[in-house]
């Protein structure tokens, strides 16, 4: 009987041990998960900080073991063109795309590309993190599709420059500079209806496909940040880069509206205060990285570009926003809001 009786106590052991890791990984599962997809990888964030790991660490800090938040980046889960769509049927519960990429999701989103209206950095931050933005159309019409823009937690990578490729021997200072070069731009209503008032033609090429584009000469230059250059090594083929300072390269946080609705309070609320303190440790790390870029372009024979006063003048009256050819498109995205966010930039 012993052996038998041995054999059963080794069963009964093997058991248990067997039992024991998944007690153990059920106490340690959150309550609440937050799968959070965006396109860049870990080896990009010198060069486009998103806050997104900060994020992560903080939210799920502040929620005291309540949220676990799984970051799944360098475009695993998809693209900036379906992230959007698979927040909103419950692939996933938050992501991180620019404001470009989505204005085809919530139109009014397309007033933040319209050219100059920011004139500078700090006005656009100040209004993204105002209690204006969090109550506007923006925010409102995101919400009605089912999205929450979530407030403090962009990834402002901060103006788009114009890069030129190395068989492009000319400056581009002016906009009268532009003509014959064909320039990539962004496939949004207010990008291409911008370039359109120049005497450039446009090419809307994939981003994925852009750096290739440069290198055969298949586009003469882009219309981007300086971040997204440098993560793809576009600035490999670049001879210049304009710093016309017309628009910018913004990325937006969104959440499931109803995931997040869902929510108990304190978990909500370790979102925004992570969400919050995150942008400030972006705002910071973007700024020094922008100025190391362009160093370090200008260290390997990268021209980079600053017009003078009068030709950002120049640009200002052939592009900018406050010209009648905009108007239509001003009331079709919320003139009053277009208003608001004028005053508001310009206070």
């Amino acid at each position: 009987m012993k052996p038998v009786m041995s054999r059963r106590l080794v069963a009964k052991g093997v058991a248990a041990s067997m039992a024991l890791p998944l007690v153990g990984a059920r106490a340690a599962e959150s309550a609440h998960k937050l799968v959070f997809a965006h396109t860049f990888s870990p080896e990009t964030e010198q060069s486009v900080v998103t806050g997104i790991d900060v994020f992560k660490k903080l939210a799920e800090q502040y929620a005291g073991g309540a949220l676990t938040v799984d970051v799944h980046d360098s475009g695993r889960l998809g693209g900036q063109n379906v992230l959007p769509q698979k927040l909103q049927y419950g692939a996933i519960q938050g992501c991180q795309l620019s404001m470009q990429n989505f204005a085809p999701f919530s139109e009014s989103f397309n007033l933040l590309d319209f050219p100059y209206l920011f004139p500078s950095n700090a006005a656009l931050e100040r209004v993204l993190e105002s209690d204006w933005f969090v109550q506007s159309k923006l925010a409102r019409e995101a919400e009605s599709k089912g999205f929450k823009v979530l407030p403090g937690m962009w990834a402002n990578a901060g103006y788009r420059v114009l890069g030129l490729n190395r068989k492009v021997q000319r400056e581009v200072r002016v906009p009268a500079d532009l003509k014959g070069l064909k320039i990539r731009v962004n496939p949004t209503r207010v990008e291409q209806f911008a370039w359109s008032m120049t005497s450039a033609s446009q090419a809307t090429i994939a981003w994925s496909e852009a750096y290739q584009a440069m290198e055969q000469g298949i586009v003469d230059g882009l219309n981007v940040g300086l971040g997204p250059i440098a993560a793809s090594r576009i600035n490999e083929t670049l001879s210049s880069v304009t710093l016309t300072e017309m628009n910018f390269n913004a990325h937006v946080t969104l959440l499931s509206l109803k995931w997040y609705r869902q929510l108990p309070s304190k978990v909500r609320d370790a979102i925004d205060r992570a969400a919050k303190e995150s942008w400030e440790h972006q705002k910071t790390q973007q700024k020094a990285a922008n100025a190391r870029i362009l160093e370090d372009w200008k260290r390997v024979g990268v021209k980079v570009i600053v017009p003078g006063a009068e030709e950002k003048r120049a640009w200002v009256r052939a592009i900018g926003h406050t010209k009648e050819e905009w108007n239509a498109l001003k009331d079709r995205y919320g003139r009053s809001e277009y208003d608001r966010l004028y005053q508001m930039a310009n206070a």
